[in-house]
């Protein structure tokens, strides 16, 4: 299977994680199996019918990698799974090819050849490996020399060679999308457009609004609000993103960003100016922008879809409105049930509960007593 067909399903894994959909997790692992297991039938069949065999001839290479597969199941997962080979035979060839110890001694022999590998060895090239993909046979031998271990870089290969582990990865099989996000959260945030329609006297309207998120802080700003967006006006959002008072891009380093046409190449040029490159997704995967199309699926299931709004001076309120208790009064699953940016509480005040759009939005916080301060709009007494 393609690398970035798996990525794809990780992300989307991933994001049914974080919205703590329990039965779509389930239900796409379970159609992922399903569709696997329907895939392997009709190899099989090509096979059988184009060779006359019903069981693919694998060196010793692919069954090592098989056989280290085949370990990380149980028993009876394993023959679920394994239609091909049988279970005996999958961990036959783990003993055999993958369990047995480095050495060139045979039964009855006496030693010879070269120096026996510890276990101890054994396992730290498999770690050093197994955390670093992007790693080869080379750069680990020298980190296992500069660590006082005395192993060649062939030696390091045939470890993981035995452990079905690629010994010369290619630059770029590993470098995925998450493994950009992990090395570059603290300085990447993402854009995206969302649209509502407006219904104005005229007739209806549609708006585009411009959301930003700061994927490590997952605070969400808003970039601007159009009914007619065009170069012109992505060329002074580029302006103002990045501006050194009050910019949500103010020491970012790269914006992700869908391939919208109105993502223009002046709006990337003046980014780009400043310090902040563009990061462009690749075709039709929204999943790959995951963080900010949460949030807009967050801001019309909870807000966007529960009103009528008839002028953008409605709209920019509503969304001002939405973003303070987005960002500053709303728990947030992929931040442990915190918040982002909390408001302060008195620890000894009375529980009060504030609304927002009419009691749409509501929170709850500590304040001291109303007596004691003039009450803010919305708040009301609870307990």
């Amino acid at each position: 299977m393609r690398h970035p067909e798996i990525l794809k399903r990780l992300i989307a894994f991933l994001k049914d994680i974080g919205n703590n959909d329990q039965r779509t997790i389930l239900k796409n692992l379970q159609n992922s199996v399903q569709y696997m297991e329907e895939k392997l039938h009709i190899y099989e069949e090509i096979l059988e019918k184009e060779t006359g065999k019903s069981k693919p001839q694998l060196d010793e290479l692919q069954k090592r990698r098989l056989a280290q597969a085949g370990a990380r199941l149980n028993a009876y997962i394993l023959a679920t799974v394994e239609n091909t080979f049988s279970p005996d035979t999958i961990r036959e060839w783990y003993r055999k090819l993958v369990g047995s110890k480095y050495n060139s001694v045979a039964d009855g022999q006496k030693t010879r050849g070269p120096k026996k590998i510890s276990d101890k060895m054994v396992e730290l090239v498999v770690h050093m490996a197994s955390e670093n993909p992007l790693w080869g046979a080379a750069r680990i031998a020298a980190y296992m020399y500069y660590l006082g271990y005395e192993i060649s870089h062939t030696t390091v290969r045939r470890i993981l060679l035995n452990h079905g582990i690629n010994p010369d990865p290619s630059p770029t099989s590993k470098g995925d999308w998450i493994r950009f996000i992990d090395s570059h959260q603290h300085v990447v945030s993402s854009c995206d457009f969302c649209t509502t329609e407006l219904l104005t006297p005229e007739g209806l309207i549609r708006c585009y609004i411009l959301f930003v998120e700061n994927i490590t802080t997952r605070e969400v700003c808003l970039g601007g609000i159009t009914h007619d967006p065009d170069g012109k006006w992505m060329a002074q959002m580029g302006r103002n993103l990045p501006d050194a008072w009050d910019g949500v891009l103010l020491g970012q380093e790269y914006l992700i960003h869908d391939r919208d046409p109105l993502f223009t190449d002046q709006f990337l040029a003046i980014l780009h100016s400043i310090g902040v490159k563009g990061k462009k997704l690749p075709p039709r995967s929204p999943e790959l922008n995951g963080h900010i199309e949460s949030f807009i699926k967050t801001f019309k299931t909870e807000c966007l879809n529960h009103l009528l709004l008839t002028s953008e001076a409605q709209l920019r309120y509503v969304v001002h409105q939405f973003l303070d208790y987005y960002n500053h009064e709303r728990p947030h699953s992929a931040l442990n049930w915190q918040m982002i940016k909390p408001l302060p509480q008195d620890p000894d005040g009375e529980i009060m509960e504030f609304s927002r759009l009419g009691g749409l939005l509501k929170s709850y916080r500590r304040v001291k007593s109303a007596s004691d301060n003039q009450p803010e709009e919305g708040m009301e007494n609870v307990i």
